[in-house]
């Protein structure tokens, strides 16, 4: 599987909350995860997308993966989602960023949410950054063995608003468990390591018109 370098997040005009199979995806363009350390093909897929609508003022994320086992048992937002089944969204705001934002969503739709300090040596939360207007909207799709989640983020979670001609740096991450086949670390750009604090592999998230 080729690396990917960076994405092309264009402006799509959206619903407010799109639905997961709303028209608006389609014109975002479509990337797959890789296995995190080896970059090969995990057993199960797992597509994600961007756009961003700046009329709403609102970065749109939407996960699509093959799913079929569900490990979710948290109950109440900000647990340990990474524990179990989740998508994640790391995004900072310079290369390399030594602080970003953890954005999780699990597929009861409890999210995760927090700021990260990362300068190498270690990694401080801070989990009480919160998001407002941060809406989500998880589906179990247990006849089509998938599991797709729609994620709307506010252009005030960050210190400069997304525009064209800017960029961003972020990774997208999914951690899938199975009780034969154990767990899976599944990361849009690789890490080389079951570790997806590695700030050196985010890749741009490139503003286009």
């Amino acid at each position: 599987m080729s690396a990917t370098r960076e994405y092309p997040c264009g402006q799509i005009s959206a619903p407010d909350m799109p639905g997961w199979q709303d028209a608006c995806w389609e014109q975002a363009p479509q990337r797959f995860l890789a296995d995190t350390v080896s970059g090969g093909t995990p057993f199960l897929n797992t597509e994600v997308r961007l756009f961003r609508d700046d009329r709403q003022e609102a970065l749109f994320v939407r996960f699509l993966g093959e799913d079929d086992e569900v490990l979710a048992t948290y109950r109440l937002h900000n647990e340990c989602l990474y524990r179990q089944d989740v998508f994640e969204l790391f995004i900072g705001q310079a290369e390399n960023p030594r602080e970003y934002l953890e954005i999780e969503v699990s597929p009861y739709d409890l999210s995760f949410l927090a700021s990260v300090k990362n300068d190498g040596n270690g990694i401080q939360l801070d989990l009480d950054r919160g998001i407002p207007g941060f809406k989500t909207r998880t589906w179990l799709l247990r006849e089509d063995l998938k599991t797709t989640s729609v994620w709307r983020i506010p252009y005030t979670a960050f210190e400069e608003p997304p525009a064209a001609g800017k960029r961003f740096y972020f990774n997208a991450y999914r951690i899938d468990h199975h009780s034969t086949r154990g767990r899976s670390l599944q990361a849009l750009s690789v890490t080389g390591k079951p570790d997806f604090h590695v700030p050196l592999a985010f890749i741009p998230l490139v503003f286009t018109p």
